[in-house]
């Protein structure tokens, strides 16, 4: 999916990831206690944001896409998607309302992403710059 010549869903993707990771990191106390989850769920979210961002911001501003890491873009958000139910659940009991609307707003933009790009992963692999 392709919006602009030199922007396609994988800057978005990486954009959006690297941002979130970063933000959790830089208030994470604060957000630990807005989503009434401990620290250390905040710290792995902001960690696995981070590094997924880092990698499909890299991937969106390389001149060779591989439909090998396509699929492992999409994949891997398709299983942050369930990482993201899998906190939810185990969280429900002590997660306030606004921690539990973020992280699954945050499963579904992402398994959005992964519906994009394993849709138009072969166009995504082609882009050149």
């Amino acid at each position: 999916m392709i919006w602009r010549k030199n922007i396609s869903v994988l800057h978005i993707d990486g954009s959006a990831g690297l941002a979130v990771g970063l933000a959790l990191f830089a208030f994470a106390g604060w957000i630990s206690e807005l989503y009434q989850l401990p620290l250390n769920t905040i710290l792995f979210l902001a960690s696995a944001n981070t590094i997924y961002g880092c990698y499909a911001l890299a991937l969106a501003l390389s001149n060779k896409k591989s439909l090998m890491s396509i699929k492992v873009l999409a994949i891997a958000n398709s299983v942050w998607v369930v990482v993201c139910a899998a906190i939810v659940i185990l969280y429900a009991h002590i997660a306030s309302p606004v921690g539990v609307f973020f992280i699954c707003g945050e499963a579904l933009f992402v398994g959005f992403l992964a519906v994009c790009e394993w849709k138009n992963r072969f166009l995504l692999s082609k882009e050149d710059r």
